[in-house]
């Protein structure tokens, strides 16, 4: 069933990229800052968003969160109060690794995908806006390889320290990009340092987001693998705490925190990514962990199965398809004239038939 659910991404993958749009040059905003809220692309998605109740402090501009005792009480802050209050922060399948990245795609990127592909291991990329629009290739190569696609935001700012309009703008600006190049709307996001409140929170659901961050004591530390040394106290610092999950009672699975926007992020997830093996521990993504066959908004694109059951090993089923709040690939309508996202040409006839090769390999193999 692993393989059945990886497959079917692949299609999903594959039948997206065919309904997306011709790409054409798309003017996002400067790269690495709040994407300005007046522009007229972000007056409009704020037309569609009612965001009326939620509290709306102004923006202070920093880069990251006021400090902890500079903050509301109450307001059920992740990193102040590790108030998770709904957001996803555990595998709900015991014995699971979702291994997750955040921050790309970046040049780091393609070596981190190459090894994945040699380790037959599929993760969740939570995708920055600045860099993925500077890498489309790599952002189409993670969709096209089975890996799950999530949003990190355009600036990676601290989201409690922006307005609600700007929560907006970082967030749809990612999804635009994302879909552009893809033709999938993200419903999973990270928030920068894991920072969030109610308030936020409130704002994501409004965008149609679920919040994901991890789980406690598996942030990996990556960004303090800088060389040999650091990278060797690091993953044996990690892999202790893999090693003491094992042994202990396993409620839950884990989602992990790694990033990709260095070489040494990439050296240290070749060292710790066998630790799975090792201690017996299944890999998945995201998808697998929530039991969510189609992990993006709206619905599959057409011809495509997700009523089968979808399963890892030991996990749980979910015979239900995604409720849908808009069309397949943010509206787009499949036709036989090509479409091209990144240098990628294919048209629908091309995508059907392939998904149906899919669909008989995985009739005859399972």
């Amino acid at each position: 069933m692993v393989k059945l659910i990886v497959s079917s991404i692949a299609a999903f993958a594959l039948l997206a990229v065919a309904q997306a749009q011709a790409t054409t040059p798309t003017q996002y905003p400067p790269g690495d800052q709040v994407p300005d809220i007046k522009s007229a692309q972000v007056q409009a998605w704020l037309k569609e968003i009612d965001l009326t109740g939620i509290p709306n402090p102004p923006s202070h501009g920093q880069l990251v969160a006021p400090a902890c005792d500079r903050t509301p009480k109450g307001a059920c802050i992740w990193m102040c109060e590790i108030c998770p209050a709904d957001d996803i922060i555990d595998c709900p399948l015991p014995n699971h690794w979702a291994i997750t990245f955040d921050d790309g795609p970046t040049a780091a990127t393609p070596p981190l995908l190459d090894y994945l592909k040699e380790q037959n291991v599929k993760a969740t990329f939570f995708v920055q806006g600045t860099n993925l629009v500077q890498n489309k290739e790599t952002l189409l190569r993670e969709f096209k390889e089975g890996h799950i696609l999530a949003s990190h935001t355009w600036s990676h700012r601290a989201l409690t320290a922006l307005s609600n309009e700007q929560i907006v703008a970082e967030v749809k600006w990612t999804e635009k990009a994302v879909e552009d190049i893809t033709g999938v709307r993200m419903k999973y996001i990270r928030p920068p340092f894991g920072d969030i409140d109610n308030r936020v929170r409130q704002v994501l659901k409004k965008l149609g987001y679920k919040v994901v961050n991890w789980s406690l004591d598996f942030d990996t530390k990556d960004y303090e693998a800088l060389d040999a040394t650091t990278r060797t106290k690091a993953s044996a610092a990690f892999h202790k705490k893999l090693s003491d999950y094992v042994k202990g009672p396993k409620a839950h699975g884990i989602y992990s925190l790694q990033h990709d926007n260095t070489p040494g992020n990439v050296e240290f997830a070749k060292v710790i990514t066998p630790y799975a093996a090792e201690l017996g521990l299944k890999t998945a993504t995201l998808s697998e962990c929530q039991s969510d066959p189609y992990p993006y908004q709206g619905t599959p694109p057409p011809n495509t199965n997700t009523t089968n059951p979808t399963t890892t090993s030991g996990g749980s089923k979910n015979n239900t398809a995604p409720s849908s709040t808009s069309t397949a690939a943010g509206g787009k309508t499949t036709s036989d004239k090509p479409s091209s996202a990144s240098g990628l040409t294919v048209n629908a006839k091309t995508a059907t038939a392939a998904m149906a090769m899919v669909a008989a390999a995985a009739a005859y193999f399972f």
